[in-house]
């Protein structure tokens, strides 16, 4: 549901930015995993800059990584492991290529029953899908500060992501719905856990820099005029300085196993 090429001219930003929180979120992704990925094949879909595939390195695994846009896939070739570009719904893959499948907040940005399905239609009997999403249930004060002061200077939320807030994060972002849908695809022993990671987010400028790399917002920002830019991400930094301490974005960890039994 993501406007096509969202993402494209991203890739640079994200991974400075948006990485501080992503990364240490796709450690404990890695980590919620009830199978031994060491020396195990594993597809990371939508894999944006590859902190999910960085982080299945780290637990030993072999990775293949796929997303859809240009951009990303162009900063992914640079990486060290194999990439391919590749919608999540069209994955180019045969049923049970990999050991595992990754979706490091993927979820959050098409319609999860379909997606699952792709990932559990290439993973092997036994194996294991690994996906985070944002848990909608507890609104994120830094997320909220940032975007009503940018609200303050113009900034609208575009249509698109307007939509995925409506149409797929009453899914995405509620863990009961979630485990539901992850069962109803053919996944096992599925647990849709609420975690807080502690994000490498130290000081009001890094989290801005975190939230103005985001596609919905990140066109709107270098649109504007060079003083009004930079008058907005102060007036952001201010509005957001209360609120990082003790701040721990709140996302859920889903984890399932492909039945070794289908019926």
């Amino acid at each position: 549901m993501v406007v096509a090429g969202a993402y494209d001219d991203l890739a640079t930003e994200w991974e400075r930015a948006a990485g501080l929180v992503y990364q240490p979120l796709a450690r404990a992704l890695l980590l919620a995993s009830p199978v031994d990925l060491s020396g195990q094949l594993v597809l990371d879909v939508g894999s944006g800059t590859g902190a999910v595939a960085q982080a299945a390195l780290m637990r030993g695994a072999r990775v293949v990584a796929t997303d859809r846009s240009a951009g990303m896939v162009a900063h992914l070739g640079g990486c060290g492991w194999p990439v391919v570009a590749s919608d999540a719904l069209a994955l180019p893959f045969g049923p049970g290529t990999f050991a595992g499948a990754t979706a490091g907040f993927l979820l959050n940005h098409v319609p999860p029953a379909p997606t699952l399905t792709a990932l559990v239609n290439v993973v092997r009997a036994g194996g294991v899908v690994l996906a985070t999403t944002w848990d909608a249930s507890r609104p994120d004060p830094v997320k909220r500060a940032i975007d009503r002061s940018l609200g303050m200077h113009g900034w609208l939320m575009p249509d698109w992501y307007a939509a995925l807030k409506a149409e797929v994060e009453p899914v995405s972002g509620d863990h009961r719905r979630l485990r539901n849908v992850a069962h109803e695809v053919g996944l096992t022993h599925v647990t849709a856990t609420r975690h807080r990671a502690q994000p490498w987010v130290r000081d009001p400028h890094a989290a801005v820099a975190y939230r103005t790399a985001m596609p919905h917002i990140a066109p709107w920002l270098a649109g504007l005029g060079r003083i009004e830019r930079a008058e907005a991400i102060r007036q952001a930094e201010v509005a957001v300085a209360p609120h990082l301490r003790g701040w721990r974005p709140a996302a859920i960890i889903l984890v399932g196993t492909v039945d070794p039994h289908p019926k």
